[in-house]
């Protein structure tokens, strides 16, 4: 007579949980979000798909710090940058982030900012 496999439940609960954590870890790296609120707040139609510039400044050659980002995004820019004074600091913490990370292997590229984990 054969019984079916034993599964020890415990130890499948745990690599679950590990496979789910490393895969949030992933896709929630400051840099990351930092993308996604760039895609998400439509930051590229001004500054590029991959922050090159065009209407808006470029931020792959010179970036900017952390302290002029918060400003800008709360208060705006002459010449055009709309405020977004209800972005939050988490949000405005993670796009610093992915301005740091142009031009490094680091950096995010996806497109698809509302996807869990993006693959693109």
């Amino acid at each position: 007579m054969r019984f079916p496999p034993r599964i020890n439940l415990p130890g499948a609960v745990l690599c679950l949980g590990l496979v789910f954590a490393a895969t949030v870890a992933s896709a929630l790296s400051p840099a990351g979000e930092g993308r996604r609120v760039y895609l998400r707040e439509n930051c590229y139609g001004c500054h590029g798909g991959r922050s090159g510039g065009g209407m808006g400044p470029n931020f792959r050659g010179e970036r900017p710090d952390s302290g002029d980002v918060r400003e800008a995004v709360l208060q705006g820019e002459e010449g055009g940058m709309p405020a977004y004074p209800t972005m939050s600091a988490q949000d405005i913490t993670n796009l610093s982030a992915y301005f740091r990370s142009l031009r490094t292997a680091s950096e995010p590229v996806f497109t698809h900012w509302w996807e869990a984990v993006p693959t693109q």
